[in-house]
């Protein structure tokens, strides 16, 4: 793929005055009640949704997050990631159609040049200033990026699933950590990025919790535990 292919801000018109459902990566989404919840709203299937909730329904999953959406059968409208997750499982929703907002740092030059060529549908975006193909809507971690999608482009309803900010590391967000202080330190600025993202959001905000991995944060309007 040649920067000139590189897709451009409209691909997310689809999010405005719509309801978004965000997925962490966080453990709470190896339960079953949660992924049965997932399964309530969305179908095994593009576009067929739950009246669990109402209106139109757009799929943003946060990199690791892919792989559990893909073996539910959910394909993500949008996979925000920094390519930290499951390789096989990019590259699979990519092929079905999910468009890929790849984040570049300094760590990752190797993924970006080894994988992005091989994406159909791609955005880029960076924590630095914007260049003319690559945009920076905020976020940190690839959770509250996902959710800086889901403000800055307008949805009417946020739901909030899998982000357990103050839980253990999760199966689908890493399976090898070299410095797991270091990870939670990331998790704790993604919690308060999105606490003062969320603050300032004209969206009604529900966060999906169970008993096991409670995470709460400013900007939420309700809280659901199931």
């Amino acid at each position: 793929m040649k920067p000139n292919e590189l897709l451009d801000p409209k691909c997310f018109r689809k999010i405005q005055n719509n309801n978004a459902i965000v997925i962490g990566a966080g453990p709470s989404i190896e339960e079953s009640r949660v992924q049965n919840y997932l399964l309530e709203i969305c179908s095994s299937g593009r576009g067929k949704f739950n009246t669990a909730v109402s209106g139109n329904m757009v799929v943003i999953a946060a990199d690791g997050a892919t792989e559990m959406c893909l073996d539910l059968g959910i394909i993500p409208d949008f996979v925000v990631t920094d390519l930290d997750g499951d390789r096989e499982s990019l590259n699979r929703a990519d092929s079905g159609g999910s468009i890929m907002v790849v984040h570049a740092h300094g760590d990752n030059f190797d993924k970006i040049t080894s994988q992005v060529p091989y994406f159909s549908n791609v955005i880029g975006t960076t924590q630095n200033l914007p260049l003319k193909n690559v945009y920076n809507f905020g976020g940190f971690t690839d959770g509250d990026r996902s959710i800086s999608l889901a403000v800055e482009f307008l949805a009417r309803e946020i739901v909030l699933v899998g982000m357990d900010f103050d839980s253990k590391i999760g199966f689908f967000s890493k399976r090898k950590i070299s410095n797991l202080e270091l990870k939670k330190k990331k998790l704790q600025i993604g919690k308060y990025l999105t606490g003062v993202l969320l603050e300032k959001s004209s969206a009604l905000v529900t966060q999906i919790t169970t008993s096991n991995h409670d995470s709460s944060f400013y900007g939420v309007n309700k809280y659901k535990v199931i």
